[in-house]
């Protein structure tokens, strides 16, 4: 769990995964009552990647693990690509 004074309020969930940081965040609820949140995926300290969760949802625990689900495969999807060329990420 990050320090108190290391977390935004919106921050519900921080992990690490081999170099990887993910900070999970739910942002409120829409008129309509779903929750709006987003992951934020670093890699050695970098921005690479905000996932948006999409569908509609009203549970922060369901909402949570889509967001923590979608990181891990977005870090297993990019560790399992070649990178021998110019594949690097493209500065945020």
């Amino acid at each position: 769990m990050p320090a108190p004074d290391d977390r935004n309020e919106t921050e519900v969930r921080r992990f690490d995964d081999d170099g990887w940081t993910v900070r999970i965040h739910l942002t409120g609820t829409g008129p309509d009552g779903f929750l709006a949140g987003h992951a934020d995926v670093s890699q050695a300290g970098l921005p690479r990647c905000r996932l948006m969760l999409v569908g509609q949802r009203h549970d922060p625990a369901s909402a949570t693990e889509v967001l923590e689900t979608r990181a891990r495969d977005f870090i297993a999807d990019w560790s399992r690509r070649d990178h021998s060329g110019r594949t690097g990420f493209a500065e945020l």
